[in-house]
């Protein structure tokens, strides 16, 4: 049994010390992680997946957030009219957006969701793999991915709805 919990402690050591290896890998300019998650419909867990293959062709809005976020929060209404911007556009939209919900459980996200009347694309990462592989530290974070998977731009922090514009407006 004192293997076992020595194994699961030096594990987990590796992978705390790994973890600035993938934030400073992560740059404007260097290839996106590949990911893959299950996308949300009305809240809850739909049998739809998407990789970020899924987006080739289109801009990628990458959102990394979580319900227990005061900032997120403030945030996501505006996060929320950008989705609809982008979905009223149909297939001439050049850009996508994904709101990856991280740290969260299936039964939190479903309830913020409904209470708030957010419609925007979304998938659950409740062990926060992806948010790794992007060396996500702190939420919200924005990430803008371009149609041939390059990073084009991050933000680490809240945006306002003006920065949000901004943000985006090359790619609208």
């Amino acid at each position: 049994m004192k293997k076992t919990h020595k194994l699961i402690l030096l594990s987990f050591l590796v992978l705390l010390l790994s973890l600035p290896v993938f934030s400073q890998s992560l740059k404007v300019g260097s290839n996106a992680p590949d990911f893959s998650l299950q996308l949300q419909q009305d809240g809850k867990a739909s049998d739809k997946t998407v990789t970020l293959n899924s987006y080739k062709g289109k801009v990628l809005f990458l959102h990394f957030w979580a319900t227990w976020c005061p900032p997120c929060k403030v945030e996501l209404p505006h996060m929320e009219s950008l989705a609809k911007k982008l979905a009223s556009q149909g297939d001439k939209a050049k850009m996508e957006f994904l709101a990856v919900c991280i740290s969260d459980s299936q039964k939190a996200l479903t309830s913020f969701m409904q209470k708030n009347g957010y419609t925007f694309p979304s998938a659950l990462d409740e062990p926060g793999l992806v948010a790794m592989k992007y060396g996500i530290q702190g939420v919200p974070t924005s990430i803008l991915i371009s149609p041939e998977g390059k990073i084009l731009k991050i933000q680490v922090g809240m945006m306002n709805q003006k920065q949000l514009e901004n943000f985006v407006a090359d790619y609208m």
